[in-house]
């Protein structure tokens, strides 16, 4: 029988059937969604004499935050669209906040998923995995108090290796020390001391990798990324690194079994107070022990170092804040110790840190939902099966919800505590979206609050810092992330610190 002309093609060509078949999908959806009717205005529609979203894609991966201020701003208490990097999505207006974040028909975690690019080989971490909400909720958010001295002793081993003790001024690039600090630190806790402090552990150089190739991944068309990855040489280093992670975490696994084996045939049983154990224990259905650990530490160390980040960038520019606080630091630890009740009533820190994830969110788009099924919203909002829903965060930037908006006020919690129950860092509501708001709140935010003050109040009490340069940092708003400047330098030294926290007694000791 002889073969159809394209079935020829099939057969003989088969690398220019994989190119082309992706392209000729999406050249087909275009054309059928193209005249749609539109339910709602668009903030960026398709310019004259142009085809695709290809363009538009891309002057949204550079003006996102203006897009989004302009839309706010346009369309204050209505919806409106706007074509981003990952397609199309329908923009709620901040009154339907509450409404939204525990609607049963808006799903959190497959866009979750699918905006890490999980479909694609290396980037596994990034699926949804049920086991760590969980295991945060379960084990992590109850053992805070005994966590509290292991985290202080990393701290301090992690600064140490990473700034020096040199009392000489001397430059560093803060984000890299950042995120060694927290992945040492968050590491200690998820994994023990071993672990942590084993440089072949690649967990934060795969996390930075991951998000760094997952912003080019973006700039693609959806419907184009599973293919263009294997062309693409960040892409093969994340696998990489994803590889190494394996590689690292086997030996530490085999030591463990090994240990509850002998234990075993004594009639004994040891146990591993750590995430490893708990994935084990409790999640039967998740992935190997490296991608539960990666999934994990994408979860904590991005997020909490990039907000790190942003409190030393915005200590360093408004260093009045420093005094205060580190006389706040030396009353509360000097008759509290390094205690969990210490860490609540150190209220200027929880102010400031609050403060500089308003003013630099972690993301532009921190509430993403797919509609599962179709719904009408209370105002009469329809949404359709398989739309996708954000809410933007530039009412935190309006003065309808904060006084003087624009400006850093690090004492602007502080004064809320007596007012508002949801002044206190950990606390979330529909005008502070830094954590996320109702049943998918981010779960890790009390660990992250202890890790993060904690860091802090040795950075504070050990070194003193200031920029580099006359230019004050700013924030780099690319696609939906809003990235701490990229290009800020700090000069650091240490200091002669007027409380020990190292000999502090705490609770986890």
């Amino acid at each position: 029988m002889a073969l159809l002309p394209y079935q020829t093609v099939f057969k003989t060509q088969p690398l220019l059937t994989i190119v082309l078949v992706p392209i000729c999908l999406y050249l087909f959806r275009l054309v059928t969604s193209h005249g749609r009717k539109k339910r709602f205005p668009e903030i960026n529609p398709p310019r004259a004499f142009t085809f695709g979203t290809q363009a538009r894609a891309g002057e949204f991966m550079s003006r996102s935050r203006d897009m989004l201020v302009a839309g706010r701003d346009r369309y204050s208490d209505e919806p409106y669209t706007l074509h981003s990097n990952g397609g199309e999505v329908i923009v709620l207006p901040p009154a339907l906040i509450n409404e939204m974040c525990n609607h049963p028909s808006l799903n959190f975690t497959i866009p979750a998923a699918d905006d890490g690019h999980g479909y694609i080989p290396g980037f596994e971490p990034f699926q949804a995995n049920d086991g760590v909400p969980k295991l945060v909720t379960r084990h992590l958010s109850k053992e805070l108090r005994r966590l509290i001295g292991p985290m202080s002793q990393e701290a301090s081993h992690g600064l140490k290796r990473t700034l020096t003790d040199s009392t000489e001024w001397h430059e560093i690039d803060p984000k890299g020390a950042v995120m060694l600090v927290v992945s040492q630190i968050t590491s200690r806790i998820f994994m023990g001391v071993d672990l942590c402090r084993d440089e072949k552990w690649t967990s934060s150089e795969y996390t930075t990798l991951a998000f760094q190739t997952s912003s080019s991944l973006a700039a693609w068309p959806r419907s184009l990324r599973p293919y263009v990855h294997w062309l693409m040489p960040s892409c093969w280093r994340v696998r990489s690194k994803l590889n190494e992670a394996r590689s690292v975490l086997a030996p530490h696994l085999e030591k463990r079994n090994r240990l509850k084996q002998e234990a075993a045939s004594r009639g004994e049983t040891i146990r591993f107070d750590d995430t490893i154990e708990w994935f084990e224990n409790e999640v039967t259905h998740g992935q190997e022990p490296a991608i539960n650990q990666i999934s994990l530490s994408l979860a904590a160390i991005h997020t909490t170092s990039d907000l790190v980040l942003q409190v030393i960038l915005d200590l360093a520019q408004h260093s009045s804040l420093i005094a205060p606080l580190r006389t706040e630091l030396i009353e509360v630890l000097a008759t509290q110790g390094l205690t969990q009740t210490s860490l609540y009533n150190l209220e200027l820190m929880d102010s400031v840190i609050k403060e500089s994830q308003r003013m630099k969110p972690t993301a532009l788009a921190l509430m993403r939902r797919l509609v599962t099924e179709d719904l009408e919203l209370s105002q009469g909002t329809k949404l359709y099966k398989g739309e996708r829903v954000i809410v933007d965060p530039t009412h935190m930037w309006s003065s309808s919800h904060y006084p003087e908006p624009q400006r850093y006020d690090g004492y602007r919690f502080l004064r809320m505590r007596d007012e508002a129950s949801d002044a206190h860092l950990v606390s979330t509501s529909a005008a502070h979206v830094g954590f996320g708001h109702g049943r998918h709140a981010c779960p890790g935010r009390f660990f992250a609050a202890h890790e993060i003050k904690i860091a802090l109040s040795h950075l504070l009490l050990k070194y003193e810092w200031k920029l580099v340069g006359e230019r004050p940092p700013r924030p780099l708003a690319f696609g939906m992330a809003m990235l701490p400047d990229p290009e800020a330098r700090l000069v650091i030294r240490r200091r002669r610190q007027e409380i020990d926290i190292d000999a502090l007694e705490t609770e986890g000791n």
